[in-house]
């Protein structure tokens, strides 16, 4: 009887750790998005301050909405 309690509390031990595995890699997926997501976010923010403060950029001149356009795709990317 002892021996069957000590079989199914080692089962239930193993389950809770696929548990805790599978958890843990949703974290560091969850993390990595998160950081992808503020990359492109801060460089998003960056492409329209330099062209709020800089108007006179080539960049900012010519290619108007170019930055904002590339921001857009690399963001589509992680969604």
């Amino acid at each position: 009887m002892l021996k069957d309690y000590l079989v199914v509390a080692q089962e239930a031990l193993s389950a809770q750790k696929e548990i805790y595995q599978v958890k843990q890699q949703r974290l560091e997926l969850a993390q990595q998005e998160y950081q992808q997501l503020h990359a492109v976010w801060e460089h998003k923010l960056g492409s329209q301050v330099s062209c709020e403060y800089l108007p006179q950029s080539p960049l900012c001149q010519y290619l108007p909405g170019m930055a904002m356009l590339r921001a857009a795709s690399i963001a589509s990317q992680y969604v």
